[in-house]
């Protein structure tokens, strides 16, 4: 059998440590009430596996309180934040590493709940066997 990385673990560290924000793979009901900033990393689609790797479809929803002034960090610029240390090939974390991330699709900010503003993106992660 054959064993993979586990691409959401490696792109919740990397999502760390590029915004500082925790993640989570569950949200919880009230996650509004904080603490903010927060990416849900989440597995979409396990894509088909060919001789060499495997392509994945990873989620990541960055929440964040909507900035009132102009020194405060929204959901915007943690996605930025996030998708220049996502560009660098391979990405690699404390959890293991993904050959490739390519952003398929990065939507603007929008209101989500009272004060809290998110940024969603969809990812392909290709990866490669461990065993």
């Amino acid at each position: 059998m054959t064993t993979f990385t586990d691409p959401v673990a490696v792109l919740r560290a990397a999502t760390t440590q590029a915004t500082a924000a925790p993640t989570t793979r569950i949200l919880d009901a009230a996650f509004t009430t904080g603490p903010m900033p927060l990416a849900h990393v989440h597995l979409l689609n396990t894509g088909p596996t060919d001789d060499v790797d495997r392509t994945d479809t990873i989620g990541i929803d960055i929440y964040a309180t909507t900035p009132t002034s102009p020194h405060q960090e929204g959901a915007t610029a943690l996605a930025e934040r996030l998708l220049s240390a996502l560009g660098e090939s391979p990405v690699v974390s404390g959890e293991g590493f993904v050959d490739s991330v390519e952003v398929t699709s990065c939507l603007g900010v929008r209101p989500y709940f009272e004060a809290v503003e998110v940024v969603s993106m969809i990812l392909s992660v290709t990866h490669r066997p461990l065993t």
